[in-house]
């Protein structure tokens, strides 16, 4: 069949290189000269990627807890993370995503709904709370 070109109709799939799961730290406040967010981005080989955000809008507590994580989210599916490990140092985060705890006000619904929404992007993401003591280097970078 020289000369003949045959065309198939096939999608292909790349996968990324590391196909393990890497890790996200979180941390996120509000007070009176504002609101930030630290975020702690670890590979499986163990390099890390920090970044520190600052917030141009007001926010209490919970929700910069969230934006932080919602920030460390988009971060990881912009750069083909696969699976992701997520870990916030908020009680009322963690457990509102992982069904402990309702969400009863409007604004903690509507962020909870954006979380929900950012982690089906993933293969796998699971969210745990862990200590302040464990989170330390998302929270020296949210100061």
């Amino acid at each position: 069949m020289s000369g003949e070109l045959e065309v198939i109709n096939e999608r292909i799939e790349l996968k990324p290189v590391h196909d393990e799961t890497w890790d996200l730290f979180t941390d996120g406040a509000s007070c009176a000269e504002g609101a930030g967010a630290g975020l702690l981005l670890a590979s499986p080989s163990g390099e890390e990627h920090t970044y520190v955000l600052r917030f141009n809008f007001e926010v209490i507590n919970n929700e910069a807890e969230y934006e932080a994580l919602l920030a460390g989210l988009n971060i990881a599916y912009k750069i083909h993370v696969p699976k992701l490990h997520a870990f916030t140092d908020s009680k009322l985060v963690a457990n509102q995503f992982n069904g402990s705890f309702d969400a009863h006000e409007l604004s903690m619904q509507k962020y909870l709904k954006l979380l929900q929404e950012s982690a089906m992007r993933f293969e796998h993401f699971e969210l745990a709370q862990v200590p302040r003591s464990q989170n330390k280097k998302a929270d020296a970078l949210r100061k």
